[in-house]
């Protein structure tokens, strides 16, 4: 069976399955402590990475990213209005720095424990 799914399907399917995750606690959790810090207590190797990604995404330089602009990293691209917190349609520094924090957290969860 074949099946030929849109991008628009596509973005459903991942803001669906975003909401499991948010159901479930597991990134709520992570945006939620993000939201509240500062972007300064946020993990700095993770903002070090974060600020390096955006500049690369932020194609037009005009410091935010655009859904356009977001495509270059499919997996933005398929949470992207899960992560326009403000639901602008533009992701700002401090969006995409959450966004890459609770990406870091729930990878830190799947990690295995190190003995």
């Amino acid at each position: 069976m074949k099946f030929n799914l849109s991008s628009n399907s596509m973005r459903l399917i991942a803001a669906g399955t975003m909401g499991m995750f948010f159901s479930t606690g597991m990134i709520s959790t992570a945006f939620a402590e993000n939201k509240a810090a500062d972007t300064k207590k946020v993990d700095s190797a993770v903002v070090k990475t974060a600020d390096a990604d955006f500049k690369k995404l932020d194609a037009n330089a005009d410091g935010k990213i655009s859904l356009k602009e977001a495509v270059k990293d499919k997996e933005l691209a398929n949470v992207f209005d899960v992560t326009d917190a403000d639901s602008d349609g533009m992701l700002t520094t401090s969006e995409y720095v959450n966004y890459k924090s609770a990406l870091s957290s729930i990878n830190k969860e799947k990690a295995p424990a190190t003995n």
